[in-house]
């Protein structure tokens, strides 16, 4: 991969791009080194924290190793390098649509898509999910639940619960390759990551039992409001579950 002249923390590196000069950064860290010798150390920054020099092209460089360090990414999104929603520069925007945008390009072909957001006003308080499913066949359901008084975190959670609901509806196999697009950290680290719970314990033990017995679902973070159609419409069904509309819909 080509490689183009950067600034890191005041000081010189080199950074992985495409052929366009673009960075490549899965997650939203980019790899970095710091010399362009044979050997050298490779490193993961957060891609908000390297500034590209422009006036230079990008360039073939020998081969570096891994390190196992990381550098210190920019809060917002656990390190992503895309900030928050509502709050993200205009770069920050623009890697977290591409970030997207290279996990949507990279399903397999016949992958079914399920968007999923909760949502609620205050928290807890007025909560709210809503999924969006687009099946390989061309079929698509759209579910806007009210929950109640809940918190965001149940939302999010009830949501997968939706989208693996639509799937046993639609009788899809449970080896089929189903990709569930949340951005939720919560949800990607409690059910993916082995995060410690206290709370709605029960909840993430069912959704982890249904999950295994679907071996072909992935659950995939992506960033919030990050410009993805079915992302942005599964948040409008969970903001109408907050206001108390509940509704499905298959098309």
């Amino acid at each position: 991969m080509p490689w183009m002249a950067a600034t890191f923390k005041g000081k010189d590196v080199w950074v992985e791009t495409d052929a366009s000069g673009a960075p490549v950064a899965p997650g939203g860290r980019v790899a970095m080194r710091y010399s362009d010798k044979a050997g050298t150390k490779i490193y993961k920054a957060g891609v908000a924290n390297v500034e590209l020099l422009r006036s230079t092209t990008p360039v073939d460089l020998p081969d570096g190793t891994s390190a196992d360090a990381k550098a210190p990414a920019k809060k917002g999104g656990r390190g992503s390098g895309f900030g928050s929603a509502g709050s993200r520069t205009a770069g920050q925007a623009a890697l977290a649509k591409q970030d997207a945008l290279a996990k949507l390009a990279a399903l397999p072909e016949g992958t079914h898509r399920a968007y999923t957001d909760g949502g609620c006003s205050g928290n807890p308080g007025p909560a709210g999910s809503g999924v969006r499913l687009e099946l390989a066949d061309g079929r698509v359901a759209e579910v806007a639940r009210s929950l109640g008084r809940g918190t965001n975190n149940i939302a999010e959670l009830t949501a997968v619960a939706i989208a693996l609901d639509l799937l046993d509806e639609a009788g899809v196999p449970g080896d089929a390759a189903v990709a569930v697009f949340s951005d939720s950290d919560y949800v990607n680290g409690v059910l993916t990551k082995g995060w410690k719970a206290k709370k709605n314990t029960e909840l993430i033990l069912e959704l982890q039992a249904r999950l295994k017995s679907r071996p072909g679902v992935e659950l995939v973070w992506v960033a919030g409001h990050a410009g993805i159609p079915g992302n942005e419409r599964a948040d409008a069904l969970a903001t109408e579950g907050v206001r108390g509309r509940s509704r499905s819909a298959w098309t």
